[in-house]
């Protein structure tokens, strides 16, 4: 049975496919290539471990990696997962990518956007949607996994550290997954992906994203995957770039996690001044 070795467990829109895209570049690492987001401890847990297995490299293949992993940024969320990962996954290591709260909901609210065509302002996408910035109170969530897991299971990411000092990312990475750091690709990293826009198409790219859910749902994925590889998905939603969020609304939000960043620097041992700035 071959199941990975660590896991990526948060949080949505603070550049984990970009994470996933470095990893999955070290040759000492395998990351699933069928489906990046598996989730299985939170939404398909009831398939059985035969079907999460099934989703990487075989025992003899393993032997070629010193690392196997995934990513599902919504298991932080999940209430279950940490018993889950935990039975599940002994031993296994964590990485957690944590976003300015406000920037991590406006990044969500361009992603909206761009997938399900939603054309309302940020401050009614927040006031109708409350838990995207409730979400961004990441230490009511980080709790329950550090009363499941050691501290040192676990690897804080910053989003805004992470995608702009790759080199260090590189060398944080090797140190904790036990990997040679002079193995990435050297383009790996420095572009940027997944990056939100208000698509040209709008209607069209959320019936799109609409329609690929279920055919995942009817057991197609084949015919999904193969139109993300051939880049049917980007050019659907090829867009404009988002504009910047308006800077007094994000002070305004942002004073609202001022104990929220104490309380994470404490829990973490991390250093927040980045997103106090």
């Amino acid at each position: 049975m071959t199941l990975p070795t660590f896991l990526g467990v948060g949080v949505p829109r603070a550049g984990t496919t970009w994470l996933h895209t470095l990893l999955a570049g070290h040759p000492g690492v395998y990351m699933p290539a069928r489906r990046k987001e598996l989730r299985f401890f939170d939404r398909h847990f009831e398939e059985g471990i035969e079907w999460y297995e099934a989703f990487f490299c075989s025992a003899e293949e393993a032997l070629a990696y010193r690392a196997i992993g995934e990513i599902s940024p919504q298991y932080l969320f999940c209430e279950d997962c940490p018993d889950r990962i935990a039975a599940t996954l002994p031993g296994v290591k964590l990485l957690v990518v944590l976003r300015h709260p406000v920037d991590r909901a406006y990044s969500t609210y361009g992603f909206t956007m761009q997938r399900a065509n939603y054309r309302g302002s940020f401050t009614e996408f927040v006031e109708s949607r409350p838990s995207v910035l409730e979400r961004g109170f990441y230490s009511r969530f980080l709790e329950s996994y550090l009363q499941t897991f050691e501290r040192e299971r676990i690897l804080p990411l910053l989003f805004e550290e992470m995608v702009t000092e790759v080199d260090t990312t590189r060398e944080t990475l090797s140190s904790f997954l036990d990997l040679g750091p002079d193995e990435f690709p050297a383009h790996v990293g420095e572009e940027k992906v997944n990056r939100s826009s208000v698509p040209s198409l709008g209607p069209i790219s959320g019936v799109a994203v609409k329609t690929g859910r279920r055919l995942r749902r009817l057991g197609l994925e084949p015919a999904v995957d193969l139109a993300r590889r051939i880049g049917v998905q980007r050019v659907i939603s090829r867009g404009k770039p988002m504009p910047r969020i308006d800077p007094d609304l994000r002070a305004e939000l942002s004073s609202a996690y001022d104990d929220e960043f104490d309380a994470l620097e404490q829990l973490l041992g991390v250093d927040l001044a980045s997103w106090r700035a």
